[in-house]
Parts: C-alpha cells; structure tokens; sequence
C-alpha cells in the first residue's frame, strides 16, 4: 500500500494492541490519566504564560534559534505548542493522539530537530511546567499530589518521545533505504552500461569497421558453428568466395581512400543481399567471403547472380569481381579449412578464365558424386568462368 494512503502508525505497525502496551510500559495507567485530566483546569488559564517561558528559553539556544529563523515561524511554533499543551492534559491517548505525536516527530526530523535538540526541549518543556503543576493544591479526595502530578506529567513524556523517536527511527530507515535503492539503481544501471560497453567493444572486435561484415576472425567462428549445424542436421552448406578484380591497380591508380570508399560499397552491397541466416565476411584485403547455410551449390549460384545484378546500384560499373562457390554436405563434409580452400580455388580459376572476359567472372568448385547428383551443372562445366553474368 502507497505511504500516502496509511497513517504514520499504520506506517510503523502501532496497533490499539500496541498503543495498550506502550502505555503500561510507561505507567499510563488509569490513576495517571485521572491526574493528568485534573491538572487541565489548573494549567489551561496559563497556556500562554508558559509557552512564552517556553520559547524564552528556546530561543536562548543559538542553534535553535538558528532553526527557527523569523518572527512568523516563532508564532506558528507557539500556537502549536499551545494546542500540545492542552492535548497532554485532554486525557485521551488513543491512536488519535498517537498519530499526531508520530507527526510532530515527522516534522521535526524533516526541519533539521536533531534528537538531542528534541530532548533538550522537551526537558525545557517539563522544567518550565514544573512550577505550575508544583503550584496546583493537593486534593486529599483524590489523593493527589504534587509528587503524584509530576509523575504523570513525567510518564506521559516519556510515552510520547517514545513515539517521536520511532518516527526518527524510521524515517532514518527510510532514508538508509532510498539510498540503498538508489546505489543498487546506480550500480544495476552501470552494470547495464558496462554489459552494454563490452558488447559494443566485443561487436568491433569482431567486425569489420570499413565494410560492416563480420571480420576474418568472427568468420571463422561463424563457419565452424555453420559446418557443425549443418553436420547435424545433414543439411548442404554453400560458401562464396570473391574479390574485386585488380583492386591493387585501383588502389595505385586512384588512391587507398578511393580503394577504401570501393571496400565499403561491397559491404552495403553484400548486405543488401543476404538472408537473415546467412553471414558475409570480409575475409582480409579485398576478399570476401559469403556463408549459406541451408544452400546447395545451385542456390549460391543464384544468389550470386542476384548479387551481381545489383551491384551498378552500389558501385561503380568499372568495378569486376571474381566469384567461386564451394558446397559442402548434406552428407559429406570438408573440414573448415578445406571447404574454405576450395570456395578460394574456385575463386582463383574464375579469375585465371575470367582474363579475357570483361564481364564478371563466377566459378564453381568440383562437385563430389553426391553434390553432382543433385547439381543442374554438368560435372564437365563446373570449373568455366561464367560469360553471361552482367557487370
């Protein structure tokens, strides 16, 4: 339940059970009610007197006055006390009278009353009252005395610093526990941060900042997670393997930043085409590689055709790559480094055919039986370089 919608004793658990027990505790028994109630008619006419004595005596204190601060503050402090006053001696200290002693704790913790201010006054209070309550007469009929008077006035106070000290109390448990919520807050949102700062840092450390693909060294983690699914699952792998054409002459000629600007059209190109499961690479230089999972050799044609039709929308049309594809699975498998030499032989052969071919060149990797069974290649056109892609 929200703070707002509880008493101050609700707050602390001060139950009718609780408030009973205080009261015995502090010998607030029916007798000191009964003197407490009596002492009202004596002390009422001189409400005013003695809180003025009162403040004289407070007011005396640097600190306290500090506290206090103006005349308009003074005035609204006396009236108040002047409503306590005549509340001690009511004679009814129910959860009624409870809940405002729980206040008046409340309000002096949050205006800076130390504890040992609140005592000091307090003792003021009962020193400045002592004479008024030693001039009450005796009234044998009810076997009052002063002792016995002095005595109520003394339990009844002790009953209600009980009662603002609980307030101190917890509002000090409050604030220790705000604080508390507030390191965890700050430390649950710097663990995020870090969390979020080591990703980023573990992200550039495994991609390529030029071109946005995976680096050579997240290329291999990729391809081994890929070969092992594959395996598992006995499904065909594809691997494209390709590089721009002359790129050392472009880099001679035009210069790196034209060569670099070029790397990265490759990358927003290479992106554009991918499927959600698949993982382009920049493999070092200007090679890249392409991994498809699920994808017979056929399918990785396509693609790359696709790939290559989109290309004048990236990169300048002078531009050429040459394209090998090497397939792997569904039953058998190359280890990773073979799979990879053979997408790069591959490569090599386009390139090699491709010489005379002003168009890009594309170049498949032999099929073993099993591969070739499933293949619309003829076994005997694997490794021609491809004349009808266009550029």
């Amino acid at each position: 339940m929200q703070m707002t919608r509880q008493t101050l004793a609700g707050q602390l658990k001060i139950t009718d059970r609780e408030i009973t027990e205080r009261k015995t505790l502090f010998g607030i028994t029916e007798q000191c009610i009964e003197t407490l109630s009596d002492c009202r008619r004596f002390i009422h006419p001189k409400i005013d007197e003695i809180v003025q004595k009162f403040y004289e005596r407070q007011t005396s204190i640097p600190e306290v006055e500090l506290l206090i601060g103006d005349a308009e503050t003074l005035m609204r402090l006396s009236q108040a006390m002047r409503g306590y006053l005549l509340e001690l001696f009511e004679g009814y200290y129910d959860a009624d009278y409870v809940n405002k002693r729980l206040r008046i704790g409340k309000v002096h913790k949050n205006i800076g009353v130390s504890p040992k201010l609140y005592i000091s006054a307090i003792a003021q209070l009962q020193a400045t009252l002592a004479p008024y309550i030693a001039a009450i007469p005796e009234d044998p009929s009810k076997n009052l005395d002063q002792k016995k008077r002095l005595e109520a006035v003394q339990n009844i106070f002790l009953f209600d610093i009980h009662l603002v000290f609980d307030t101190y109390i917890a509002s000090m448990l409050n604030e220790v526990h705000i604080s508390k919520q507030q390191v965890e807050n700050y430390a649950s949102s710097l663990e995020s941060e870090v969390a979020k700062r080591t990703e980023e840092l573990e992200q550039m450390s495994r991609q390529d900042t030029l071109t946005g693909l995976a680096n050579h060294h997240a290329f291999h983690e990729h391809l081994r997670r890929c070969l092992a699914e594959a395996q598992r699952n006995a499904r065909a792998i594809s691997l494209i393997y390709f590089d721009i054409d002359r790129f050392k002459e472009i880099n001679d000629s035009k210069g790196h930043k034209h060569g670099d600007k070029i790397l990265g059209m490759v990358g927003k190109l290479t992106l554009s085409q991918i499927r959600t499961n698949d993982i382009a690479c920049r493999y070092g230089g200007d090679e890249f590689c392409i991994i498809l999972p699920a994808t017979t050799i056929d399918e990785a044609q396509i693609f790359a055709r696709r790939m290559i039709s989109h290309a004048p929308q990236f990169i300048d049309s002078s531009v050429r790559f040459s394209i090998g594809i090497a397939q792997t699975g569904p039953k058998e498998f190359f280890d990773l480094d073979s799979f990879v030499g053979e997408a790069d032989k591959a490569m090599y052969n386009a390139k090699e055919r491709g010489h005379t071919n002003n168009k890009c060149n594309l170049s498949l990797a032999p099929l073993s039986a099993e591969n070739a069974a499933t293949s619309n290649n003829a076994a005997s056109h694997i490794r021609l370089a491809a004349t009808d892609l266009e550029p």
